[in-house]
């Protein structure tokens, strides 16, 4: 018989409006389930992080369990199935959510593969100096949330954007190809999100995915379908766009140039396949 898995939705964005602020939610309280639940939740419009200060704790997502541990840090991404399956108290384990439109709207420009890192390895270990450095800025912006000074919001702003670029160029050391035979691909998911992490900027199709993991394209598309519940064309589109969007918000870049350097044949291409997906032309995000 088919286990019934109820799913609740956190919606990051509507969630920080509804607060009646605009930065980011600090120790957020999420749905935490019992082994034996089969309640998950699914983030939409956002990420949170989680920094690990305990030995214990177990994180499942998409079926995959992952054991957590000190210097831990977690990067739950939207549109994924996620179940705690043991208690996770704050005092433990610290929080934070913040919207896709915060990061994209970030003082700078900053590279969108944590996005696609985050999808295909969740948890990674950090050398204890580095997240002592990481868990500095996170205690930082949780002092500078509680004050009301002028400029709270930009210091804010500029403290999260080094903690995120902290995190990112931990995961850039483990793609990089001196780490890569660390990391486990037997798991087909994740053979199939590292290489979108590398390659969803030059290649969109099923085919070329399937060609480097010497698979047929209806192989790869049935098996991806079953472990994450959505198609394998959503999560290739979904990586451009997230990649479109920033472009769009945070530079001068013109629709001409944002399609060369998505590798679109054409402008009028860009546009057709960003209104497909949004609903809207790239002008009137």
């Amino acid at each position: 018989m088919k286990e019934n898995i109820r799913i609740r939705e956190i919606d990051i964005s509507k969630m920080i409006k509804d607060s009646g602020i605009d930065d980011l939610f600090i120790d957020i309280n999420i749905p935490i389930t019992e082994k034996d639940n089969s309640e998950g939740i699914i983030i939409r419009n956002g990420i949170i992080i989680v920094l690990c200060k305990a030995e214990k704790g177990v994180i499942k997502i998409d079926g995959k369990e992952y054991k957590l541990s000190s210097k831990n840090v977690v990067v739950l991404p939207e549109n994924h199935v996620i179940n705690y399956i043991s208690s996770i108290l704050l005092n433990e384990y610290n929080m934070i959510a913040v919207s896709i439109d915060y990061i994209l709207n970030m003082p700078s420009p900053i590279d969108t593969s944590i996005f696609n890192y985050s999808r295909y390895m969740s948890v990674i270990k950090i050398a204890d100096d580095k997240f002592d450095d990481i868990y500095s800025y996170y205690n930082f912006i949780h002092k500078e949330s509680l004050e009301n000074g002028k400029y709270r919001k930009e210091i804010i702003q500029s403290i999260f954007y080094a903690l995120v670029l902290e995190i990112l160029a931990e995961y850039e050391k483990i793609f990089d190809s001196s780490y890569n035979q660390d990391i486990k691909a037997n798991d087909l998911s994740d053979r199939f999100f590292r290489l979108l992490a590398t390659h969803y900027k030059n290649n969109r199709s099923v085919q070329f995915y399937a060609d480097k993991l010497n698979l047929t394209p209806k192989y790869l598309s049935t098996a991806i379908k079953r472990t994450t519940g959505r198609p394998i064309l959503n999560w290739i589109h979904e990586a451009i766009l997230i990649d479109a969007k920033m472009l769009l918000r945070t530079t001068d870049l013109t629709v001409q140039q944002i399609s060369d350097q998505l590798n679109f044949s054409s402008p009028s291409a860009f546009v057709q396949f960003f209104k497909k997906h949004t609903g809207k032309t790239p002008r009137n995000i």
